[in-house]
């Protein structure tokens, strides 16, 4: 019988990709401190938070495979996390309009001692959006749970001129390296024969 990997993480975006892919999983939410640290910087963040996040559903389950990711964007240097309020969410959309920001996804697979991680990186082109666009939009609901406050998969498409990089990097789950990652350390075949 195939023991299912835990995702350790309650987003849909990334509940969505292993359903796509047909991974056999659970969801284990992790509780943790999302809190910055002082003088810490995107890629450092998302490291460890993505880390800390298996690590506290790997310990309760010894012997399986669990992952975690972390996603931040970031303009200017500074890290737009999930807006307070729909005024927070409206600086941010207009902090990101009309330019170039960076979303980052830290990515941790763990079983005991065994660890994989890595950082993905993706270039967001925002359209420019007047004052009343930005208001339509926080108004959908759709930005209050998302870093950055928009969600690329959402309505929040028809703002974004281009990606470069992966789109599965920006919902949250790089999944073409996770792929790789996956037949790396053996666990598609584990699934394809059962094991």
């Amino acid at each position: 019988m195939r023991q299912p990997l835990i995702l350790a993480s309650a987003s849909p975006r990334r509940k969505y990709w292993f359903e796509a892919m047909g991974i056999p999983f659970e969801v284990v939410t992790p509780i943790i401190d999302e809190t910055p640290l002082p003088e810490e910087n995107p890629i450092e963040m998302v490291t460890r938070l993505s880390r800390e996040k298996v690590q506290s559903v790997a310990v309760n389950n010894p012997g399986r495979w669990a992952l975690a990711a972390d996603t931040t964007v970031v303009v200017d240097g500074c890290i737009l996390g999930k807006p307070e309020d729909a005024n927070d969410a409206m600086r941010m959309l207009n902090l990101i309009q009309g330019r170039k920001h960076y979303v980052h996804t830290g990515l941790c697979l763990m079983k005991d001692d065994e660890i994989r991680s890595f950082v993905d990186t993706a270039q967001v082109y925002m359209r420019p959006l007047s004052l009343e666009q930005i208001r339509w939009y926080v108004a959908t609901g759709e930005p209050m749970d998302k870093a950055g406050a928009y969600a690329a998969q959402g309505v929040a498409a028809l703002f974004i001129e281009r990606i470069d990089g992966s789109f599965a990097t920006v919902m949250g789950l790089p999944v073409e390296r996770l792929g790789g990652l996956f037949f790396e350390i053996g666990l598609v075949d584990a699934w394809l024969h059962g094991h």
